[in-house]
């Protein structure tokens, strides 16, 4: 029988964002030092991790292992449902009151622009229905002028598919008797204190923040709808009168 290398566990275990720090491999039932993929130190043998990836500190993070199922809404608390502004990958949160309870992301792969709006109508409609959430935020869209050597720039053409779906969105929500609002990304930005200059730099700023808050590391987009959903929570719907679903 081959033995087992230390080299081997990190490409086995790398595949899920993990670590060994242990500097090497003695036998199954050895302590060693490892790392999850949000960064704790996991002491445990190779024996337990191989069979399953365990992060004690992860196991206890309510926003970590996020439950594929409705969360029941308890009586008298606002329920939020927030969009990022997408039109492939659309980053979700919902908030009840200043509580994130759950967040994602909603992928089309159509290729064609009027299937993608009516995918995300439908997707759209179905959260209404499964979450009932009692304000719906929408993230604005906004025409940035060119500058060289800047990425935070939306063109002409993407600005005019984003407002096409915008459109959309806000008739649905109309049609449904849903209240909303839409967030222009400089204001729920600066509430949530986002850092950076270029697009790129701000959404990995709020991906950072994301890790600081709730101590998970997700996508952009999602870190984006969860910042958006902080916002609506804490600042905009408390600006409306809203009737909250029993």
């Amino acid at each position: 029988m081959s033995k087992i290398k230390i080299e081997d566990i990190q490409k086995e275990i790398s595949a899920f964002n993990w670590k060994v720090l242990s500097p090497e491999y003695k036998n199954l039932n050895e302590e060693m030092v490892f790392e999850c993929s949000e960064g704790h130190k996991v002491y445990s043998s190779w024996g337990k991790i191989r069979k399953k990836l365990v992060c004690p500190v992860c196991e206890k993070n309510i926003y970590k292992y996020k439950e594929n199922k409705v969360v029941q809404k308890k009586a008298k608390v606002r329920r939020i449902l927030a969009l990022d502004q997408a039109t492939h990958i659309t980053g979700w949160s919902i908030y009840d009151g200043n509580q994130l309870i759950k967040s994602g992301i909603f992928e089309t792969r159509q290729e064609n622009e009027i299937k993608r709006d009516l995918a995300l109508k439908e997707w759209l409609i179905n959260m209404i229905y499964l979450w009932q959430p009692d304000y719906i935020g929408l993230e604005d869209i906004q025409l940035q002028q060119f500058k060289k050597n800047n990425d935070n720039i939306i063109g002409v053409q993407t600005f005019k598919t984003l407002a096409h779906l915008q459109g959309i969105l806000m008739a649905t929500l109309q049609e449904l008797n849903v209240n909303y609002g839409l967030c222009p990304p400089s204001t729920w930005r600066s509430h949530c204190k986002v850092k950076g200059t270029t697009k790129t730099d701000k959404k990995r700023s709020m991906q950072l923040l994301v890790k600081e808050w709730f101590d998970i590391s997700v996508s952009n987009d999602e870190a984006d709808a969860i910042g958006i959903g902080k916002y609506v929570s804490e600042v905009l719907a408390k600006k409306n009168d809203i009737e909250i679903w029993e």
